[in-house]
């Protein structure tokens, strides 16, 4: 009698976890990709750094709304390298609980640099 509650207590913490971890990852492939897409155009003939750091902001805020907190900056080094750093809240359990923080970068090769 006993054993189907504590069977389905489990199944439900098991399947909880798992949409857990696919919202991590879903939350940080896609600032990944803003931060590159980012970089991207920040490596355009004609932009500069800090372009790129907005077009990242932004497309995070497309993507997530905007009240999501995000903040991006972009670094150039001195062999034309642009970086574009990404840093986010990132959801600990669920999408209205407590969360941290998550760093990601892109980078690219400025084209004004060849």
């Amino acid at each position: 009698m006993a054993e189907f509650p504590m069977v389905a207590v489990l199944i439900i913490l098991i399947a909880l976890a798992v949409v857990q971890a696919a919202l991590v990852l879903h939350t940080r492939n896609t600032l990944i990709d803003a931060a590159v897409q980012g970089a991207h155009h920040a490596s355009l003939v004609g932009a500069a750094p800090d372009d790129g750091a907005a077009r990242a902001e932004q497309l995070v805020q497309q993507r997530f709304g905007s009240s999501y907190q995000v903040a991006a900056t972009a670094s150039e080094d001195a062999d034309g390298t642009i970086t574009v750093h990404v840093r986010a809240t990132l959801p600990l359990v669920g999408l209205f609980g407590p969360a941290g923080t998550l760093r990601v970068e892109g980078r690219a090769l400025d084209e004004e640099a060849w």
